[in-house]
Parts: C-alpha cells; sequence; structure tokens
C-alpha cells in the first residue's frame, strides 16, 4: 500500500519530481488534507478567539477543542493536559524554566543520546541551583542511577541518532518508586511507534515530524503536575487583573498555559495531521518502514568502503565512507536532488561515549519513502569515488 500510493498524497513529490528525500528526522513532508486545512482556515475562519461573541469565535474555540481531543486521544492523555507549544525546542524550554522554578536541588538524569534541546534548556535554567547533573547510556544505566536525589529524567522514546531502546515502563515505574519527574522526548518517536503519556509525566513533540506544519507542537503534562506549576509567559488571555505595585493574578483555566494569540492555524493543521496520520495502523507503518529499512541497510552494507554505525532495521541509519568527511559525501548526494543530513544532528553528547564518532551521514525513513528511493541513494553512492567534485 505505502510503496504504491503514498507519494501522490504529498504535493512535495509533484513539485519535486526528482527529489528522494530521506532527512525525515529533521522534517517531514506535508499531504495535500493538512495544507488544504490551513486554506480553509485563513479563508473561512480567519479571526481569533477573543472574538468570543460571535458565530465565527464560538467555532474557532470549537475546533481548538477537538484538536486538543485529537492530540489527547493520539497520546492517550486527558485534553485538559495537553498545551500548544511552538514546537518540541519550545516545549522542552518551557518546562525546564517551570521545573526550575520549584526544584532547587538534587539530581537531573540525561541521556548521552539527547538532542540538544533536551539537554542546554536544563543545563542553563539549573545552574545556579544545587543540582548535580549526570548522563546515561544504557537502560541498565538509568534504572540504577535513579535514587532519592533524582528529581528530573529527560530521555528520548526515540532518538534521531543511534536508535536506542529504553523500556520507558520499567524507567517510569522506577521513577515513581523515587518520585522523580520522568520527560519523554517524543519528536522522533510521534511518528514511528506508539506513544504512551501513561509512562511519563511530561511529553513534548512538534508536527512538523509528524506530516504537520512548522511552528507548533504539544507540550502535555502531568494533571497532578500541572497543578504544582505556573506559567514562565505571560500576556493576552490569561490575566485576570493587575493591582497596584506588582500585584496581579490570572485566570484559572487552562488558557493560561497558552498567552497571546494562537497560531490558530497551525494548531487546525496540527489536528488534520493527527487525523492523516490515525488513518493508518501504526503496526502496519512499523512494520513498512522495518521491511524498508531492513533493505536500505543491506543495500548500503554491499558498498565498498562503507561503514555502517546502525542496527539493522534501524529507520535512521548512520554511516561514513572510510577516510571521507560525512559533509562531502551529503553535499554530493544533496546536488543530486538526493537529501540526508552529514554531522551530530545536534547530539553533541554522544560523541563522548568511545565507540561513537562526532559525524555520520544519516538516513531517516518515512512511510512515503520506497525501495527506490533507497536503490537510487545506493547508485549514486556506488558512482562517487572520492565525492570531491567542483559544485
Amino acid at each position: 500500500m505505502f510503496e504504491l500510493d503514498m507519494k501522490k498524497l504529498f504535493p512535495m513529490f509533484k513539485n519535486n519530481s526528482n527529489i528522494v528525500y530521506l532527512d525525515n528526522a529533521a522534517l517531514t513532508f506535508k499531504p495535500q488534507v493538512v495544507i488544504n486545512k490551513g486554506t480553509e482556515f485563513y479563508e473561512k475562519y480567519s479571526i481569533s478567539t477573543r472574538t468570543s461573541d460571535s458565530k465565527l469565535g464560538i467555532k474557532i474555540s470549537s475546533m481548538i477543542n477537538e484538536v486538543r481531543k485529537k492530540v489527547a486521544k493520539l497520546i492517550n492523555s486527558k485534553s485538559n493536559e495537553v498545551i500548544f507549544s511552538q514546537g518540541t525546542t519550545d516545549g522542552l524550554n518551557q518546562i525546564a524554566m517551570m521545573l526550575s522554578k520549584i526544584i532547587d536541588q538534587g539530581t537531573i538524569l540525561l541521556s548521552y543520546f539527547n538532542h540538544s534541546s533536551a539537554i542546554v534548556p536544563f543545563l542553563e535554567n539549573f545552574k545556579n541551583k544545587n543540582i548535580e547533573i549526570k548522563y546515561f547510556e544504557t537502560e541498565k544505566d538509568i534504572l540504577n542511577s535513579i535514587d532519592a536525589n533524582t528529581k528530573i529524567v529527560v530521555i528520548p522514546q526515540k532518538t534521531n541518532n543511534f536508535q536506542v531502546d529504553y523500556n520507558l515502563i520499567e524507567i517510569y515505574r522506577k521513577c515513581k518508586e523515587y518520585k522523580a519527574i520522568l520527560i519523554n522526548d517524543a519528536a522522533q518517536a510521534i511518528v514511528h511507534e506508539q506513544v504512551n503519556f501513561n509512562y511519563c509525566d511530561v511529553l513534548v513533540f512538534s508536527a512538523n515530524k509528524l506530516y504537520g506544519p512548522t511552528g507548533i507542537g504539544v507540550l502535555a503534562i502531568k494533571e497532578d503536575l500541572l497543578k504544582k506549576l505556573s506559567p514562565i509567559k505571560f500576556g493576552g488571555g490569561q490575566v485576570q487583573d493587575i493591582y497596584e505595585n506588582f500585584d496581579w493574578n490570572l485566570r484559572k483555566l487552562g488558557t493560561k498555559w497558552e498567552p497571546g494569540t494562537p497560531n490558530f492555524a497551525g494548531i487546525v493543521q496540527l489536528g488534520e495531521a493527527v487525523s492523516f496520520f490515525s488513518s493508518f495502523k501504526i503496526e502496519e507503518i512499523i512494520a513498512y518502514e522495518k521491511e524498508l529499512a531492513n533493505y536500505a541497510y543491506d543495500k548500503l552494507l554491499k558498498i565498498n568502503n562503507v561503514e555502517i554505525a546502525s542496527k539493522r532495521g534501524d529507520e535512521i541509519i548512520l554511516f561514513n565512507f572510510k577516510n571521507i568527511p560525512s559533509q562531502d559525501v551529503a553535499s554530493y548526494l544533496g546536488n543530486r536532488d538526493i537529501y540526508v543530513r552529514s554531522g551530530s544532528f545536534c547530539s553533541y553528547k554522544f560523541k563522548d561515549i568511545d565507540k561513537y564518532t562526532n559525524s555520520y551521514v544519516r538516513v531517516s525513513l518515512a512511510m512515503y519513502n520506497t525501495k527506490k528511493d533507497i536503490d537510487i541513494l545506493v547508485d549514486t553512492l556506488r558512482d562517487g569515488g572520492n565525492f570531491i567534485e567542483i559544485l
């Protein structure tokens, strides 16, 4: 099904017929239905929810609430636990700042494979507190590290680099035993496997990796934890009143977490992206992407001087050519309309583990990719020589 029908749903492939797009860990293309939803909003509903005493104002509020319910169903949360953010990075910055207001001492555990967005906000917001930062590699490492001093654990359910397997159920059980807060960076997992809010306290993801628009994402926080937190952004729609001196108060509403004029078009497009993604069975997506990943791994393995750092079956495949910089390979491919990524992909800590280098070529798959994409990639790599040419 995916091989035959999928690409026709995405205008990028129609308008760029020669493109082989293998950088889906960075951003996915948008199906026509998601694009249409944004156009429809601007053409039919383009007012603010603050204009609430009107038919259109009520309609938009209803649309936003429906999207919140769709997201809640997707991640198995309550709708009042869903906060719309600008994306994963924004969500992680918000939760780091919120938690820094209520946690002054203890230990924060971070994965070596975390994106910098799941590391730096915690380094920055807790640097003047009595906090120790520790890094872990394996599931065994983290389970052995969680103790009474542990306050926060930040982990990627699925990474944008090496596909490290963490059992969130076991890790969350250990966190609950010691009353530690578990944050799930689901930016990659949201589109490749089942994401379940039952096994974390905080969950973040971006729409742009879920076949949705840029500039919108989700920050989900467990209701019990949410009651202990305060907003770190302030503005229209959340203020109840302002008094003398420094005295003011917030409305006791869910909107206190989303001040200002929201990204209405982005939110409704996110809702459409969730509907689009949910129209496929996650088991079929997983099976198809696994088959394609195995095919890619086996084909790449047959190329002379290729060293694959990933495991067979990983949807993200990291590799290098012996003695050739990864950027040379990526540039060579990019100039032939084959889009991959080179470098460390904003995941700067995994290079501290001895067996890894600091730069790879990355191929990341999506459900619209095909074996033909892989064949073109492999054939082009075989023709590459030393990958150095005048561009």
